[in-house]
């Protein structure tokens, strides 16, 4: 009986090594595709580069990959909620919209 019980470790243990490879997988073609496909020197990406750039927006050290692979439901959410939370930690907080009133008080009338 002990045997199996750990049988069954090493093979819960297995899949979720194969889902994390599978995950990493799935991140590495997304990433080849994305630079096979876009062109450095387009307008709008350049202006998005600048625009990360004066927002002090940087990538994280370490790449964040989504859970993609099946795994089963309680591994899933676990996977999908430290995801979530890795993901909030590097957002930066989103600027204020600005209110029209306080606008108004920036234009000069003559």
């Amino acid at each position: 009986m002990e045997q199996a019980i750990e049988w069954l470790a090493a093979e819960k243990r297995d899949s979720e090594n194969l889902a994390m490879l599978v995950d990493r997988d799935d991140y590495w073609l997304n990433s080849e595709y994305a630079s096979w496909t876009s062109d450095p020197d387009d307008p709008e990406a350049k202006a998005e580069r600048e625009r990360r750039k004066r927002a002090g927006i940087k990538p994280p050290p370490l790449p964040i990959l989504p859970p993609i692979a099946c795994r089963g439901p309680a591994e899933m959410a676990a996977a999908a909620a430290d995801f979530v939370a890795r993901r909030q930690e590097l957002n930066p907080p989103e600027p204020a919209k600005p209110r029209l009133a306080d606008m108004v008080g920036q234009w000069q009338t003559g």
